[in-house]
């Protein structure tokens, strides 16, 4: 933990240095601002109840960056708008990020420190009755699988779904709340959702007390993106010291426990 607060601090001072220039320019240091695009998506960013703007990404970022001497200030725009002003170095950072080749022309990635997944999900107490090890085990059963039409499962779940003797089990609806009553309706034995919507809205409908997950569909990792335009790798160095630091020092740990993220969705350091 000593060294990785070491590094952040060489890193930090890199930064300020490389990006402010030298001792006349100390006093604007003191003043960094990094812009941040949000949009209202819990448990990652949203208002509570008291208009305060929180969630697990807020809460990383805001102790990452005040650690080292920043202050970010919040821009609510659509996610489609986020991605264009961070190519154009309108704002710095966006979080919750997937890595593509499109993206990377224009952004740079730190380290992931979140992990999507996929699960499916069946009713509580009922995972014995499916011996399933993979969603091609599916296929010669009589399991019946929601999913929501036009969403994105992975590789793996795409393949088959070109397979007849797959897809038929596969029964897609507009949206996850419509599975949630099909399942405890008995008219579908399973659905497939990210962990973290689940933890989320389901507890808030009382779905999440009702089911249990049988398996792990697809994991993809989440990065901070910055801005070339408007940044440089020394931020995304320093954002990556001062992740390796609250994963060593616990906070990054106690963040993900407040927000019922612990369990499927960390990354180990």
């Amino acid at each position: 933990m000593k060294k990785a607060q070491m590094v952040l601090n060489m890193i930090v001072a890199f930064t300020m240095i490389t990006l402010l220039g030298f001792p006349e320019q100390r006093a604007a240091a003191e003043k960094m601002k990094l812009i941040m695009g949000w949009q209202s998506w819990a448990p990652f960013t949203y208002q509570d109840n008291n208009n305060i703007l929180t969630g697990l990404d807020i809460e990383i970022i805001r102790h990452i960056f005040s650690s080292a001497g920043y202050t970010v200030e919040y821009k609510n725009v659509p996610w489609a708008r986020s991605l264009k002003w961070i190519e154009d170095g309108k704002i710095h950072i966006g979080a919750s990020a997937m890595k593509t080749p499109e993206r990377e022309a224009y952004a740079y990635f730190s380290a992931p420190y979140y992990k999507e997944t996929y699960m499916l999900f069946v009713r509580k107490g009922e995972s014995s009755k499916y011996p399933l090890k993979n969603l091609l085990d599916i296929i010669g059963s009589s399991f019946r699988l929601g999913v929501m039409r036009n969403s994105l499962y992975g590789d793996e779940f795409d393949r088959l779904m070109k397979n007849p003797e797959f897809s038929r089990h596969v029964e897609a609806v507009t949206t996850d709340e419509q599975n949630h009553k099909k399942l405890l309706a008995k008219r579908c034995d399973g659905f497939i959702q990210e962990y973290s919507r689940m933890s989320t809205d389901g507890r808030l409908s009382g779905i999440f007390e009702k089911v249990e997950p049988l398996l792990v569909i697809e994991e993809n990792y989440l990065h901070v993106m910055f801005s070339k335009q408007a940044t440089s790798p020394e931020i995304v160095r320093l954002f990556n010291a001062g992740l390796e630091k609250i994963q060593g020092d616990g906070t990054y740990q106690k963040i993900f426990k407040k927000y019922n993220l612990d369990k499927f969705n960390m990354i180990e350091p």
